[in-house]
């Protein structure tokens, strides 16, 4: 039901954009003509951009809803493609965006990278998405970093991005909170636009057989990033769908503790903990986060149907075998834990 009804909300902003957007498009054609015979070429390359951004922005907006009409991407509508001219086209829609921002940008790419199979119009609706993402969270004058190259799936070659920008302050919280997002968007929140993009994105790169996901590089830095396989998927059994599950650790003697070793020392165990499960999950899907202010250890992760109960006991199982020591001294930490679906 949730499923249903995030799909609604989508629906409905895309018809909120889809009427001005073809009021302004309508609009603009009718200047086409006077602009192409401007001898101010400036002003021509003003014109050219916004006529080139409204007609690829009503194609994306097209190609996302035949996604969410069609159940899943029409067979007619997947080809191969090149990844690396779908980046270069992504980038030079958004060149006003990177001039007003002073950012600068880097494309780099594998020697002789296979084409991608999906649906070039709804994958530049991603690389559009996660790359006007960059731009607004990017620290000014500083610079985008766009990879693709070939990565070994488990069905065979696949073609990997990444969009990477600075982000000082993003940490492995924040990651966490954005795969909520993926799955919780709520009705009223502010930033449901926001999350309803990251989610669409995903979506559409799941329906072509691929992944997205969130990592930090390195500190400092956040990438968005998502694969697709080279070929199509050809699934001569009905295998299990997956799920995304959410788990929560929490420390049933957490105020008892704090009192006993102090604010320092609490934050330092819980850490701890939290470095136990991150042990325990698999990249890229599966996120882990500490709150330190409620005792709390979350992991979001993905796995098949009916395995979410063996992942979960398989944590908790280690964790109760772990000895933690503050110091040389062990700490009787006593856990709870709470098993739901996200998706």
């Amino acid at each position: 039901m949730k499923e249903k009804e995030q799909g609604q909300d989508i629906k409905y902003v895309l018809e909120e954009v889809q009427h001005p957007l073809t009021v302004s498009l309508e609009g603009v054609n009718l200047l086409k003509e006077y602009f192409e015979t401007n001898k101010d070429l400036r002003q021509r390359q003003i014109f050219n951009s916004i006529h080139t951004n409204l007609e690829r922005a009503a194609a994306l907006l097209k190609g996302v809803s035949e996604s969410l009409d069609g159940g899943s991407t029409k067979q007619g509508a997947m080809i191969h493609f090149d990844m690396l001219h779908q980046i270069q086209q992504v980038c030079a829609t958004h060149d006003q965006l990177f001039l007003q921002r002073q950012l600068r940008y880097r494309v780099t790419a594998s020697a002789d990278m296979p084409k991608a199979y999906a649906n070039p119009d709804q994958i530049f609706v991603v690389l559009s998405h996660l790359v006007s993402n960059a731009i607004k969270y990017a620290p000014r004058s500083s610079e985008i970093e766009m990879k693709a190259k070939e990565v070994h799936l488990r069905q065979g070659a696949g073609v990997e991005v990444n969009i990477i920008n600075e982000s000082p302050d993003f940490t492995e919280k924040d990651r966490y909170q954005i795969f909520e997002k993926f799955y919780n968007t709520k009705n009223g929140d502010s930033s449901t636009v926001a999350g309803l993009g990251l989610a669409v994105c995903r979506e559409i790169v799941q329906k072509a057989g691929g992944q997205l996901w969130v990592d930090i590089p390195s500190k400092g830095k956040v990438s968005f990033a998502f694969v697709l396989p080279c070929a199509e998927l050809v699934s001569t059994t009905k295998a299990k769908s997956n799920q995304t599950y959410k788990y929560d650790i929490t420390i049933a003697n957490f105020k008892e503790l704090k009192d006993t070793l102090g604010g320092d020392k609490m934050t330092v165990l819980i850490h701890r903990i939290e470095d136990s499960v991150r042990q325990l999950v698999r990249y890229p899907i599966d996120v882990v986060a500490a709150f330190e202010a409620n005792g709390i250890i979350s992991t979001i992760y993905e796995t098949q149907e009916g395995n979410a109960a063996s992942v979960a006991t398989r944590i908790s199982q280690k964790l109760g075998e772990e000895n933690f020591k503050i110091g040389k001294n062990p700490v009787p930490v006593t856990f709870k834990y709470h098993l739901s679906v996200l998706q």
